[in-house]
């Protein structure tokens, strides 16, 4: 694997990237331009998730997750006052299921949903998958965002007229 250095940045420049996978052992990020997957193993501190998570939103804040929880009644609207956009709720043996849109143009859904992948990894790894609208441009951007992240390396680059693996 590559290490990610402004050598890397010179070989990214002028060049249109397709794909940009990059990881540690605690995280792996895959950018492309239709989808960001995100997978968090359970080692990863909060601080990591968080600069990820609004890394990418301070590139695309047009990005929104949708998000499945079964929660009582009351948490709906405690949800709603976390950010949390309410889509559709239906009542299950086991309570509410609620269908919530977490918009990444709001700070304070992000805290929120920062922490509940943090809570979920005491039980599971946690993988997600953000639609992104982008362009070898904002993959570059998005790329350029994260790459600070402490022991990221290059794991694979596509470019659109060669497949190279880095």
């Amino acid at each position: 694997m590559k290490k990610i250095s402004e050598k890397s940045d010179r070989f990214l420049a002028g060049k249109e990237v397709i794909s940009v996978d990059m990881g540690r052992d605690d995280m792996s990020i895959s950018l492309s331009s239709r989808k960001i997957k995100l997978w968090f193993g359970r080692l990863a501190d909060e601080s990591s998730i968080r600069e990820v998570i609004f890394g990418i939103s301070t590139i695309d804040q047009s990005i929104i997750l949708e998000q499945e929880i079964i929660c009582d009644f009351k948490s709906i609207a405690e949800y709603e006052n976390m950010g949390y956009i309410l889509t559709s709720y239906a009542k299950t043996k086991s309570g509410y299921r609620v269908i919530f849109n977490i918009p990444f143009s709001r700070k304070v859904a992000l805290v929120h949903f920062v922490r509940s992948i943090f809570l979920k990894l005491r039980e599971n790894d946690v993988k997600i998958n953000l639609t992104l609208d982008g362009s070898s441009p904002k993959i570059k951007l998005i790329y350029n965002k994260l790459k600070s992240l402490n022991g990221l390396e290059i794991k694979k680059i596509e470019f659109e007229e060669e497949m190279e693996l880095k």
